[in-house]
């Protein structure tokens, strides 16, 4: 049997299309989605307590990568400059809003500085990118513009996060050095040197351990997906040559811009600390896009289950409302019946108890 009809799935074991990418059906991710409960049964077995969020993961996973081939889809074959720069603007929106969510301390016009920084150095990195490396025309040409915006973007906001991160926690909870510092005269730049210095290299420290294992250990994803898409593998190397560096200046600039503003934020031009400019998240509340996306799920959950039990209530009182009156009768005709059924008793005992036209009757 071919594969194209086992099982009757459509599965069409090695048929290439027009650009010599094999094809994956719908029953093929099925096939690899059903991996999951591998881990998903491990969890259980285990006592893990992670099957129920693997499960969500998975769906998760499968609902926005199929909305986001819908939506690329579109963009793609019409080919319109207008459409390309708003899905870039949002993607940036949406980047600069998990940026936000990661760091547990914030302050105030966070998300504005986030969404600049964000803004710029994606600007400037694909602008160079497209305009003198790879001068592409148009030069908005959007098989280019969002694949390397998106990996920009994905490697920014880590870097912004890690450093965000490194510096507010330490001036929410421990800054007594950059205070001594201040009280000593050093300016906020001077007060603030080792602190930034150990946040940017938290921030730079993955990017480096990729850059220096790729190509050894790990075939990088764009090189990987030229490869699957039949292109040559020198010409994607030279391609992931490129999107690595971009992802290092990409992501150590956003780090250096971000850190300086919420020192700049938190220590003000006259060279004073305000620790209560920063508000500490409480704990185990989630940020970002991925906790609105809990927030909704939840929401959808609370409807889902505040429906299903309206609709198990309503259930209930037809049911009991088609049962016998005796055997499912409200609470006062069931007083009313049980009465009834009582005074009939005490009547039938009237003779043998000696009341009227009983015993006493006779003896009178």
């Amino acid at each position: 049997m071919d594969a194209q009809g086992w099982l009757g799935l459509g599965l069409h074991g090695g048929g290439d299309d027009a650009e010599g990418a094999v094809d994956i059906p719908p029953a093929g991710v099925a096939l690899a989605g059903a991996l999951i409960f591998v881990q998903i049964a491990l969890s259980a077995r285990l006592g893990l307590g992670l099957h129920s969020q693997l499960a969500i993961g998975g769906v998760r996973c499968v609902a926005q990568l199929s909305l986001l081939g819908l939506i690329l889809k579109p963009i793609f074959t019409s080919n319109s400059a207008a459409l390309v720069a708003a899905y870039a603007g949002f993607m940036i929106m949406v980047s600069a809003a998990e940026a936000l969510g990661r760091p547990p301390v914030t302050y105030r016009f966070m998300f504005l500085h986030t969404l600049l920084i964000i803004a710029a150095v994606a600007a400037s990195s694909i602008a160079y990118a497209l305009l003198v490396i790879l001068r592409v025309t148009p030069w908005w040409a959007p098989q280019y513009l969002i694949p390397l915006l998106g990996m920009l973007l994905g490697n920014t906001i880590s870097g912004i996060s890690v450093g965000l991160t490194a510096v507010l926690d330490e001036l929410a909870g421990g800054a007594e050095r950059v205070e001594r510092l201040l009280a000593l005269g050093a300016t906020r730049r001077e007060a603030s040197a080792d602190l930034l210095r150990r946040a940017l290299r938290l921030a730079m420290t993955p990017l480096l351990n990729q850059m220096s294992v790729v190509g050894l250990v790990s075939i990088p994803g764009m090189m990987t997906g030229q490869i699957l898409g039949g292109g040559r593998p020198d010409t994607a190397a030279r391609y992931q040559m490129m999107v690595m560096f971009l992802l290092g200046s990409a992501s150590t600039a956003g780090a250096v811009a971000s850190t300086h503003a919420a020192l700049f934020a938190v220590i003000d031009a006259q060279h004073r600390l305000h620790p209560e400019r920063l508000h500490r998240r409480p704990h185990g509340a989630a940020g970002g896009v991925n906790g609105l996306v809990n927030a909704a799920a939840m929401a959808v959950w609370r409807a889902v289950a505040g429906a299903c039990s309206r609709t198990a209530a309503c259930c209930c009182c037809c049911l009991r409302r088609a049962e016998p009156p005796a055997q499912c009768a409200p609470d006062g005709a069931g007083r009313e019946a049980t009465g009834s059924g009582a005074g009939a008793l005490e009547e039938a005992k009237q003779p043998l108890l000696g009341g009227p036209g009983g015993r006493d009757g006779s003896d009178a």
